[in-house]
């Protein structure tokens, strides 16, 4: 005959009927305050300023059509100069939005509102990339673009410093920018520009220009500014509260890529960002009507 004490075993412990009803009560306590927390958040003003208003303003207008022809200007004389590249479509993105600064409890405070225009050319070549790379960075310093950020100042640097680093084989980070030196692994490179009347860098929310030079190889996508937000071969809008898009002529990065690489061995995007206004005082609330 077994034990009395061996047949108790665990004694203390509480039926598993008992466990699960109180892991639901606190399970529902939970929803309850999160839901009350939340009701709390709603009620604040979190309404963002008026974009629309401040987009379609006389001098915002007018700013955006001096960028749209800045914009068109030197993207077609960047590659007016690079005639052994085709051109293989460009897109264009102009918006104004605004961010919270506190997007989680307590009042909203929205970021000056910023218009910028995106437009990226995406160009097609063939030939010897060492060669290829070294007569962009020519055509870059002719027209006064210099390199900013804390990537080398010239594509041809960017190169020697990836072949330097080691590069990463794999496909997967070749894709986002990583790669040996040319020819020994697919080229996937990036860097920045600005031009050098500009004495500083783009600030974010800022007024600026900036300019990504980007050269990939199958089977890298070539980092791109769009404006926009790029899954894939999908192409959206921002879903940013408050956005007024102005212009959106949408060309998706990767689809873009994969049919040059059918005919041409590697495809340049240029991006050219071009930040032309901003709220000059931020809005913590909405605009009076």
């Amino acid at each position: 005959m077994d034990h009395p004490m061996g047949r108790r075993g665990g004694g203390g412990a509480l039926p598993r009927g008992c466990v699960i009803a109180l892991l639901a009560t606190v399970g529902a306590v939970c929803v309850v305050v999160l839901y009350v927390l939340w009701q709390i958040h709603r009620t604040l003003d979190r309404t963002p300023p008026d974009v629309g208003a401040f987009a379609h303003s006389a001098p915002t207008r007018t700013a955006g059509e001096a960028a749209a022809r800045r914009s068109s200007a030197r993207l077609t004389k960047l590659t007016s100069a690079l005639p052994w590249a085709v051109p293989v479509g460009t897109s264009v993105a102009d918006s104004c939005r605004t961010e919270d600064q506190n997007p989680f409890f307590g009042p909203a405070h929205w970021a000056p509102i910023n218009c910028v225009r995106s437009s990226v050319v995406y160009l097609a070549f063939d030939g010897d990339i060492g060669t290829r790379l070294q007569q962009l960075d020519t055509v870059l310093a002719e027209q006064k673009w210099v390199g900013s950020g804390q990537s080398p100042h010239t594509l041809t640097g960017m190169a020697t410093w990836l072949s330097q680093a080691g590069g990463d084989p794999s496909p997967a980070v070749s894709q986002q920018g990583s790669t040996a030196s040319p020819g020994s692994q697919p080229t996937c490179l990036s860097t920045t520009y600005g031009p050098a009347t500009q004495k500083q860098g783009m600030a974010h929310g800022g007024l600026g220009v900036r300019l990504r030079v980007s050269v990939g190889e199958r089977p890298c996508m070539p980092p791109t500014d769009t404006g926009d937000i790029q899954t894939g071969g999908t192409v959206t809008k921002a879903a940013d509260e408050g956005a007024v898009y102005l212009a959106w002529h949408p060309l998706s990065t990767f689809a873009v890529s994969r049919s040059a690489y059918t005919t041409h061995r590697y495809v340049a995007a240029l991006s050219l960002t071009d930040s032309y206004a901003v709220q000059s005082v931020p809005t913590t609330s909405a605009p009076t009507r």
